[in-house]
């Protein structure tokens, strides 16, 4: 895509200042290559009548030139950043040297000198020729008007110098040359001065929009859209918008201030107003004048001579009046073409209006909808309301809806009323139909007026009335719903092809959206099959390896007190003190034998089996369990309950992996310092919110931070032998039983973790 540049400083200054907003647009917009031309004025206008651009950066002045000749449109307006601050709009300064005591206003500068750029720069001469024909001075008779072209700064030096009494130059030149030490200010004197609450320089002139980015009359609508967005999302400090001496781009401004000036000094679209005065024939017929006169005194003189030549004199009298009869007519057509080209005028800035109030309308949007979909803190249900919300304000709809699809199934996802007072709507039904029409046409459905109008295939829907406006949605390329939008009346506007646009953006950020939900949903069930393969491997070997230990002993003894028990009583011992002793000893047997049960049952995988337990039994048996590698490292373990705990329900064994994977971690912790108390505390408490928590704490060493954000990270381990799975079992088996797991440091600054369940 060609971008027609107005290089005034050269073509290589303007490549090398507007090459960075070519390449911003390639990388927006990939699909499409863009490449500065630089051109001159009369390069300028021979591109664009050729239709040789697809779009055209240049200045304020030539920009309604080529809009009025060959109908370009603005898309959007430089914003200028000049020391340090950004401006949408400029002007001109006319200034003398402050010692110069005869020039104080505008009107005394009739007879003296002026120097300005050239007489088709707008802000360099056309901006102050304005404002000296109002203060009654016309620059070509009253003043010695020269040009000296680019640059600017060659026009100050000249006044200072003494070589012209005034001079005139864009807003903003003096501050930037006092600034880069050019100039001493103070020795300015500025005629006809202005003041402006948003413009601080030093300007003699109106204000008028600065630059503007404007397309082609062939390029393609779709294509300028998708240019406007990305000029309005370039942000101020990218390299851009810095080598472009600009904050960015705004939305088109009005450039009526611009035909007011033309049409004011005839020139440009209407030089067709000039009346030519006596001066101006003169200066420009001069010597016509003189061979005319001339002539028409040999006539006079032949005339008198020659008497024939009177009714030469009749037939050239009727070639006159017939010519001024012509002239005459010629006269009120272009008066007639004037009120038309008036009326075009008028109808094109009414059009650009409604335009720019689209763009703005569209523009906050796009703000909203970017601003709850990247929302961090949003649900998605609250996402999918806000959507739906911002939806019926931009499309001024009653009521938003979005279902998903399965089969002859539909399902709400979200819905919204913000001002439906008609009757009810059937949504699922109003979406099978549309659904028939997307299907058809491959395209969104828009109907601002349901009335009499018909879908292919469903009659009833003639029957209807109100607005509607309706896209699917798709999850791996499959239809998988419908974002719907309705009201019981119609809609005010023809939905455009930005509505369109929004919809189907709207449509598919939900659909990713969704996708991605499912794609997380997926990858939590891989890991949990990931824990329950961790369990199987870690707690298959512990049950394997105590129950080869343990069974065999603990059968013997079971064997040996049945056995004492029987001998006893059959030899009438009544020694009841070694009885009891015996009794211990079976019920420690079989406690170490439902240890082993229980670890079996530990490995199985299942669904929750919910049962109300006591926590403080439960944490026990975990203790219990993990006893034999307690003893072997000298770990003392403190179990303590601050207040009565009610009973809670729950997986029992789920929970009791939770406080054994939090024990094996505590044990391995105290065992790698090698030094002090080897230490675990285990509390138990109520959190005031309906919740219990448990905490276990030892007296090993901190976590680092970097360790600490990646603690519940499958397969994360800090052990040589680890793999990473047990505090990530242990966040998903707490969290779905609706409770919380953390790491924090206790008052006693230990290391601790902490999980919290429900009480029900």
């Amino acid at each position: 895509m060609s971008i027609g540049v107005l290089a005034f400083r050269g073509k290589q200054d303007a490549i090398d200042r507007w090459s960075p907003t070519a390449r911003y647009l390639s990388e927006r917009i990939a699909d499409y290559s863009f490449r500065i031309v630089p051109l001159t004025l009369e390069g300028m206008l021979d591109h664009v009548e050729q239709d040789r651009l697809d779009f055209i950066l240049t200045n304020t002045g030539n920009y309604v030139v080529l809009e009025n000749a060959f109908g370009i449109s603005r898309l959007a307006t430089l914003k200028v950043r000049h020391l340090g601050a950004e401006f949408t709009q400029f002007g001109a300064v006319i200034f003398t040297r402050q010692d110069n005591t005869e020039l104080n206003a505008l009107a005394d500068i009739s007879g003296y000198s002026m120097l300005a750029v050239s007489e088709e720069a707008f802000g360099g001469f056309q901006m102050a020729w304005r404002e000296l024909l109002e203060a009654g001075i016309d620059p070509f008779e009253d003043l010695r008007l020269s040009f000296g072209g680019f640059p600017q700064d060659d026009i100050v030096h000249a006044v200072l110098a003494g070589e012209v009494d005034v001079g005139t130059v864009r807003s903003g030149t003096l501050e930037r040359m006092a600034a880069d030490g050019l100039i001493d200010i103070d020795r300015i004197k500025v005629l006809g001065a202005r003041q402006s609450d948003v413009f601080p320089f030093l300007h003699s002139t109106r204000l008028y929009p600065e630059w503007p980015f404007a397309k082609g009359r062939r390029t393609p609508e779709a294509l300028a859209q998708r240019v406007a967005v990305a000029l309005l999302e370039l942000e101020p400090d990218s390299e851009a918008a810095v080598r472009a001496f600009s904050a960015g781009w705004t939305i088109p401004l009005d450039y009526g201030p611009v035909h007011e000036l033309f049409r004011e000094l005839e020139i440009g679209p209407y030089a067709y107003l000039s009346k030519p005065s006596l001066t101006s024939v003169w200066r420009e017929y001069k010597g016509w004048i003189i061979f005319s006169l001339a002539m028409m005194l040999l006539l006079m003189v032949l005339l008198i001579l020659i008497s024939r030549a009177n009714r030469r004199i009749s037939q050239s009298e009727l070639k006159y009046r017939a010519e001024a009869n012509q002239r005459r007519q010629a006269q009120e057509l272009l008066a007639r073409h004037k009120e038309e080209l008036e009326e075009r005028v008028a109808e094109r800035t009414a059009e650009l209006a409604d335009v720019n109030t689209s763009l703005r309308r569209s523009e906050a949007t796009l703000r909203a909808i970017h601003d709850i979909t990247t929302n961090p803190e949003f649900r998605f249900e609250d996402k999918l309301a806000g959507l739906l919300r911002e939806g019926c304000r931009f499309f001024e709809m009653e009521s938003g809806v979005i279902l998903s699809i399965d089969g002859e199934n539909d399902d709400f996802l979200a819905r919204v009323d913000v001002g439906a007072d008609g009757e009810p709507v059937d949504y699922r039904q109003l979406a099978r139909r549309l659904r028939k029409q997307i299907a058809i046409n491959h395209d969104p459905v828009a109907v601002a007026d349901l009335q009499g109008h018909c879908f292919q295939g469903d009659s009833d829907v003639c029957e209807s009335t109100g607005s509607v406006l309706a896209a699917d949605y798709l999850i791996d390329d499959e239809t998988a719903g419908v974002i719907l939008f309705a009201s019981s009346r119609a809609n005010p506007r023809e939905f455009s092809d930005v509505d369109i646009d929004i919809l189907q953006l709207m449509a598919q950020w939900l659909g990713g959206e969704i996708e991605r939900a499912e794609i997380n949903r997926r990858a939590q069930e891989h890991q949990a099959q990931l824990a329950h393969v961790s369990r199987l491997n870690t707690m298959g070997e512990m049950a394997t390896g105590i129950a080869h230990e343990l069974n065999q002993p603990l059968t013997a003894i079971l064997n040996y007190s049945g056995g004492s028990l029987r001998l006893l009583q059959k030899r009438g011992n009544g020694d009841s003190e070694l009885r009891q002793a015996i009794v211990n000893i079976g019920n420690d047997a079989r406690r170490a034998a439902d240890i082993i049960k229980g670890l079996r049952e530990f490995i199985q995988r299942g669904e929750h089996r919910r049962e109300r337990f006591v926590l403080e039994d439960c944490i026990e048996s975990a203790v219990e369990l993990l006893r034999p590698r307690l003893l072997q490292h000298e770990i003392e373990v403190d179990l303590r309950r601050v207040e009565a705990i009610p009973d809670i329900v729950a997986d029992r064994l789920q929970i009791e992996q939770v406080a054994v994977n939090l024990l094996i971690n505590a044990i391995d912790a105290v065992c790698a310092v090698g030094h002090g108390p080897k230490k675990i505390e285990i509390g138990i408490t109520r959190t005031g919110v309906g919740e219990v928590a448990v905490s276990v704490s030892d007296s090993g060493d901190l976590l680092s931070q970097s360790v600490i954000e990646h603690l519940f990270d499958p397969f994360y381990t800090t052990k040589s032998d680890g793999m990473g799975m047990g505090l990530s079992i242990s966040r998903s088996i707490v969290e779905s039983h609706g409770g919380t797991i953390e790491y924090l440091v206790n008052e006693a600054q230990h290391p601790a973790f902490r999980f919290t369940l429900p009480v029900t």
